[in-house]
């Protein structure tokens, strides 16, 4: 079973009762999609694709001329993991054996794929998640299938409909948040251990991560200056926006604190 999945440059072009839709959030020349854009497709599963390997971003990474290099992908695959994410590469049919090339030179397990070849035949190629079968389709779009489920974009199954941990033990906590449109507010009790980490588990639209701090030994409830091990705000005065699954290490940290909005359930994970 597949599904059919929409992506352009323009949103605009894609059309409003889309069940899946793809766009960029990042730039080199072009603009990414904005708000508003994203908010065309309420009930849409959402893919964001970074253009720059440098982007500590999205679930897929675009390589193409103009774009990501092939030798860039591998990088960009380790970053993500690193961060916590499922990642996947676009690429065209013949560019994939280069691509997939550049990866096992670098010693990197390959991604998932998604891969474009416009001959208008919706089988996926073995090996990937993905194909891009059609392109600039009037007024401005790509159509895709896609596999009915594509790790690191859809939730793993789980039962509850949110990806599912792996490695569950007595260290680990997890809080399930409720939608809080702004000024969610979430605590979580670890451990200390040297590799002490929160997760967001984001849910089927992107979560607004504002300031996460953490304490250690010596720490006062409701005291900001004591204990203090670390505060990894967003970048600027706007919230990041998570739509993968994301890991922020805080070590030695006993408690962490997460400000966020969101307009669907979610739920965060804190290990160590």
């Amino acid at each position: 079973m597949t599904r059919t999945m929409y992506d352009a440059v323009t949103a605009a072009n894609i059309p409003g009762d889309a069940l899946m839709v793809a766009g960029y959030i990042d730039r080199i020349v072009l603009a990414p999609w904005t708000d508003a854009d994203w908010m065309r497709f309420p009930r849409a599963v959402k893919v964001e694709i970074v253009k720059k390997a440098s982007s500590n971003r999205g679930h897929v990474l675009d390589v193409e001329p103009g774009d990501a290099r092939p030798d860039e992908a591998p990088g960009w695959v380790r970053m993500r993991r690193a961060a916590g994410a499922d990642p996947t590469v676009y690429c065209s049919w013949s560019a994939w054996p280069t691509v997939r090339a550049a990866f096992a030179a670098a010693g990197v397990a390959e991604p998932h794929w998604w891969i474009a070849r416009y001959d208008n035949d919706p089988t996926i190629p073995a090996g990937a998640v993905a194909k891009q079968y059609r392109g600039d389709v009037a007024p401005g779009f790509d159509v895709s299938a896609v596999a009915d489920y594509w790790p690191g974009v859809d939730p793993a199954p789980g039962g509850n409909g949110s990806p599912t941990e792996q490695g569950e033990d007595e260290d680990m906590m997890r809080v399930d948040c409720k939608a809080i449109p702004s000024n969610g507010f979430a605590t979580l009790d670890l451990a200390g251990g040297d590799d002490a980490r929160i997760t967001i588990y984001p849910g089927r639209q992107p979560v607004w991560i504002g300031d996460v701090f953490w304490w250690g030994e010596g720490h006062v409830p409701g005291d900001n200056t004591t204990g203090g091990l670390g505060n990894n705000p967003s970048p600027g005065p706007d919230a990041l926006r998570v739509s993968a699954i994301t890991t922020f290490r805080c070590p030695k940290a006993l408690l962490a604190e997460v400000n966020f909005s969101s307009n669907t359930d979610f739920h965060i994970v804190a290990r160590g």
